[in-house]
């Protein structure tokens, strides 16, 4: 991307491996720690639904019921009227999205510096931090309070997040720092992606149900959270300089 090359080169570090930063360097650091950010954050998360909907005293079905039924405030049939929503520990589960999303949007901005520096990766960048806030705001307004900022937050989580894979694929083609994750990128993105805009498109949700092609939006999101966490925290993503195009 030459034409932004003179606009951001005095700002960048050079790709000569000899100018990277050393392990120890704060540049180094805060890469390291924004992937820890992001697998902490998605590890908590997973933890934090398998304790809640194990607290259910009413029958907690992964297909049936939707992910936000676990911070519904109050006991109701949900929407659909397929389940009953009663959910002891709602709060746990709002704290830990809530948490979630804000070390999602944190996370992005650390990591950062060592993505390719290409116009899919900023915007990759963006809607991670979008896709961060919306998760927030579904733990903030859960879904039996003011539905219409939960289901805001839901669909720039799920968009968001989908829609910043896909771009961050794209922006790893040739740059061989990131080449062997391309793949698993771009694959976590249209898995998301395509399950949530045939989702919005859906009356009847088939053997899955709503509740499981909802995780199955957001599972791939959180695999990926979780591998590219662990590769930036031990692997050699935050000693050396970004790359430029």
């Amino acid at each position: 991307m030459n034409h932004m090359g003179g606009a951001v080169s005095n700002s960048l570090p050079d790709t000569d491996p000899s100018s990277a930063p050393p392990e120890s360097s704060p540049a180094s650091r805060s890469v390291r720690l924004g992937g820890v950010l992001w697998l902490v954050g998605a590890v908590q998360f997973v933890v934090a639904m398998l304790v809640v909907q194990l607290a259910w005293t009413t029958p907690y079905n992964v297909l049936d019921n939707a992910i936000s039924d676990l911070g519904a405030v109050s006991c109701h049939e949900n929407p659909m009227g397929t389940s009953y929503v009663c959910s002891p520990l709602h709060a746990v589960f709002n704290a830990s999205i809530i948490g979630f999303g804000a070390l999602v949007a944190v996370g992005a901005i650390l990591v950062f510096p060592v993505l390719p520096r290409v116009r899919a990766a900023m915007g990759g960048v963006v809607l991670l931090i979008v896709a961060g806030i919306g998760a927030s705001i579904v733990g903030l307004f859960p879904e039996d309070t003011v539905g219409a900022a939960h289901g805001l937050g839901a669909l720039l989580a799920f968009g968001g997040s989908a829609a910043a894979l896909v771009l961050l694929g794209i922006s790893m083609t040739g740059h061989p720092r990131w080449t062997g994750w391309r793949l698993l990128t771009l694959v976590c993105g249209v898995i998301s992606g395509g399950t949530l805009i045939a989702s919005l498109f859906r009356t009847e949700y088939g053997p899955l149900g709503f509740g499981g092609l909802e995780r199955l939006i957001v599972a791939p999101a959180l695999v990926w959270l979780v591998v590219i966490g662990a590769r930036i925290v031990g692997g050699s993503s935050g000693s050396r300089a970004p790359v430029r195009s």
